[in-house]
């Protein structure tokens, strides 16, 4: 399943650029995943523990840039992992 924008959704903050393209770049993978490559396709299902306070703010978030809770936090740690490089 690709990350795309939820529909009907205005993105307004200054960080919906990079938002955007991360988007963009999640739904036009690199090469072609095969029906014997399914397993490489899968997401890989992580139990994490928020607390509600911190929760709800990540679906702020979320949804001012129209997109699900996993796909920021997915786009959100990718971010800061890159930065670390």
């Amino acid at each position: 399943m690709a990350i795309a924008p939820m529909p009907g959704r205005k993105r307004r903050s200054g960080s919906e650029a990079a938002a955007a393209e991360f988007i963009e770049g999640a739904t036009s993978p690199t090469r072609v995943i095969r029906a014997s490559d399914s397993n490489a396709a899968r997401k890989q299902p992580a139990m994490i523990r928020f607390a509600p306070e911190l929760l709800a703010r990540v679906d702020q978030a979320a949804r001012r840039r129209g997109i699900s809770r996993s796909a920021w936090i997915a786009f959100t740690l990718s971010k800061a992992l890159d930065d670390e490089r």
